[in-house]
């Protein structure tokens, strides 16, 4: 059986490599991660570490690694399906049901990240066109040159209707999936959909395995009543359990111990621009339980470095 990756990381969230191990295997703590015997050879010094920032197990006397499903097939003889049965049920998590209606909606939103790419694409080649002059000036102005714009992947979406919508029906993409995508208003109330995002600074949000899910985008017309507009919650997107520069942060952490949460997007890029990559932001004006609970599984120490206004 397949089972849907967001059922897996929804496992692994709930426990941690070390809770697992741990009632096989001594640990003890040392720094960031855990220390103990090898439970496949025998020996007196430790080679065996277990690290539930990244949610794996490196066993060097052996050769091996894993995560939590690959410990118990390699230490009870497990295939990998009883292995995920096994700790679904210890994380109070279902099992899905073998439905097709599922696996259809897998493809969905594989689907739905390619056209994501697709939108952060068109958005990257708009803010070098003329069009784009005055987002180009909006980022030098914060400092955000050219190098950081690409290695943030930041945009520009053309002020008309519907520039965006035009450029992805080109690509073959169908208006349904820009709307199941958040990029698009459309409704029965409008006879027209158009875009979402117009005339404003584009900065892609990914997941924390780096794929686009939506974007933030900042005005750049004073008069506009939302400054920053977010994508709509999607099949992809969930305000309230992601992070901005998650991915890259996550991998920043390990190494620095800790991990920095700033208020907006050009805090973070401006956080990395200065050698601190292990920096994200909330997408909204609060930090959300579920947001918390990833920073601590990020780093032993996460600092919040919020503004001070009022």
């Amino acid at each position: 059986m397949r089972y849907p990756p967001s059922f897996l990381e929804e496992i692994r969230a709930r426990l941690p490599v070390s809770a697992v191990i741990g009632r096989r295997v001594k640990l003890r703590k040392q720094g960031r991660e855990f220390a103990g015997l090898s439970p496949f050879n025998a020996e007196k010094t430790p080679s065996f570490y277990v690290n539930d920032q990244k949610g794996r197990w490196f066993d060097f006397s052996a050769g091996k690694n894993g995560d939590i499903f690959t410990f118990l097939m390699e230490t009870e003889g497990l295939s990998f399906p009883e292995a995920v049965e096994r700790l679904a049920g210890e994380a109070g998590v279902p099992m899905p049901e073998h439905d097709p209606r599922a696996e259809q909606r897998e493809k969905e939103r594989a689907s739905l990240h390619e056209v994501m790419d697709l939108a952060a694409r068109f958005f990257e080649e708009a803010l070098q066109s003329r069009a784009g002059a005055a987002a180009r000036g909006y980022l030098m102005n914060r400092s955000l040159g050219p190098d950081l714009q690409r290695r943030f992947r930041i945009g520009y979406s053309p002020g008309e209707r519907s520039a965006l919508k035009e450029h992805l029906a080109a690509k073959g993409v169908a208006q349904d999936q820009m709307v199941a995508a958040g990029l698009l208003i459309a409704g029965e109330d409008i006879p027209v959909s158009y875009d979402r995002f117009r005339d404003r600074v584009m900065f892609p949000i990914t997941d924390f395995r780096g794929r686009i899910v939506g974007f933030g985008g900042r005005a750049l017309a004073p008069d506009v009543p939302a400054k920053y507009l977010n994508s709509p919650e999607t099949e992809l997107f969930h305000k309230g359990s992601l992070l901005y520069n998650g991915a890259e942060a996550r991998k920043a952490a390990h190494g620095a111990g800790t991990v920095i949460a700033v208020e907006g997007y050009v805090d973070v890029i401006m956080m990395a621009a200065a050698g601190f990559a292990h920096t994200v932001a909330p997408l909204g004006t609060a930090l959300t339980e579920r947001q918390l609970q990833i920073l601590w599984r990020m780093a032993d120490e996460p600092i919040l470095c919020f503004d001070g206004d009022k």
